[in-house]
């Protein structure tokens, strides 16, 4: 992981569950870990696509998806014997695991080292990303991004591993005129940021007490390799891969753009710290004191704390891209306020050593 230190091997996740494993982030979140070595369970409405990889198996959703993936970290009795029809484990995905006694049979396999199976986590993917649409359709926003989230919750009480959520650095405004800290107040204009404040106070609550820790990071702007276009780099993108000169409506915001691999590593980084909460955990145990701990629930940005204003972004894409840009479509107007959403990520740096590696030029080129 270039971006975070390389840890002991006791130090990384034996078993993970990625809830919403074909989504934008999901999908990158499953590769990281596979690539460490962990065991992986995705869970997903949506296929896999294409072949299962090795080390991986497919839950297809439903109303046992939730009790599958418990059972998946607990590694208890349930087992192979627990599975479900539609989970792709000991068939071809994901090679069934050696009897563990009195434990009974592990559906994912016995990770080699012993210490490094006891760490386990959640990754909560799943939910309603497109602000507009949250707007559009609260009771929808809610469903997905709240009421899944107490679910999930439910179904992993008493299990020991780290529940690692993406929040948004939505939640602080645009106001500030400085990189947002994890101490700043909370001004949710929008449905989507209130309903990923509310779910942060689920998780926490659900951490406070019991083996389950929280690992929540405040996102910036991802991008990246099969992101959409319902952001304004993504509709920039677009406009390039149709051979469009550039253009968008506004040209003063100043945001905070972070590659999908790097938030990727970040998360991997911050559900290892919250690991340091669990006693017993092999992280070290100085990251779980302090002001950056919350209980048993860790809040940090992740972010590459660096703005860049939107007519900046355009000047570089037609640059790397060789196109041609036009004006922003708004009349521009010298009186008015700034849109700023950059996010100071020292937090996620003094608990992990975590800091971004792509920068926005670099990852500009991969994503065509």
């Amino acid at each position: 992981m270039p971006g975070c230190p390389t840890p002991p091997q006791s130090a990384a996740f034996g078993r993970a569950v990625v809830f919403g494993a074909c989504g934008f982030l999901g999908r990158e979140l499953v590769r990281l870990l596979l690539d460490s070595g962990a065991r992986v369970l995705g869970v997903d409405t949506r296929p896999w696509p294409g072949a299962l990889p090795e080390g991986y198996a497919h839950e297809a959703g439903g109303e046992a998806a939730l009790g599958q993936a418990a059972a998946f970290l607990r590694q208890g009795r349930a087992g192979l014997a627990g599975c479900s029809g539609s989970c792709s484990a000991g068939q071809g995905g994901l090679p069934p695991g050696p009897p563990l006694g009195e434990e009974g049979y592990d559906c994912a396999g016995a990770a080699q080292d012993a210490g490094r199976a006891g760490l386990a986590a959640f990754f909560h993917m799943a939910g309603l990303a497109d602000a507009g649409a949250c707007q559009k359709n609260p009771e929808l926003a809610r469903r997905l991004n709240v009421d899944l989230v107490a679910e999930a919750l439910a179904a992993l009480s008493g299990v020991a591993c780290a529940f690692v959520f993406p929040s948004t650095g939505i939640v602080y405004g645009d106001a500030l005129g400085r990189p947002a800290r994890e101490d700043d107040p909370l001004l949710p204009a929008a449905q989507y940021a209130r309903g990923k404040i509310e779910a942060e106070g689920l998780i926490r609550a659900a951490c406070a007490s019991g083996p389950l820790r929280g690992a929540i990071a405040r996102l910036s702007n991802l991008y990246g390799p099969g992101g959409g276009e319902n952001t304004v780099l993504g509709r920039v993108l677009a406009q390039v891969r149709r051979g469009e000169p550039l253009r968008v409506w506004d040209e003063s915001p100043v945001r905070d753009f972070l590659h999908v691999a790097d938030a990727a590593e970040g998360l991997l980084c911050l559900g290892l710290a919250a690991n340091a909460l669990v006693p017993g955990s092999l992280v070290p145990g100085s990251l779980a004191s302090g002001p950056l701990a919350e209980g048993g629930c860790l809040t940090a940005n992740l972010s590459t704390g660096a703005g860049t204003r939107i007519g900046a972004l355009l000047d570089l894409a037609a640059e790397l891209f060789h196109t041609s840009r036009l004006p922003q479509e708004r009349e521009p107007d010298p009186a008015a306020r700034v849109s700023s959403l950059v996010l100071d990520n020292a937090r996620l740096t003094a608990l992990t050593g975590w800091r971004p590696g792509i920068g926005l030029a670099q990852g500009l080129r991969g994503c065509l």
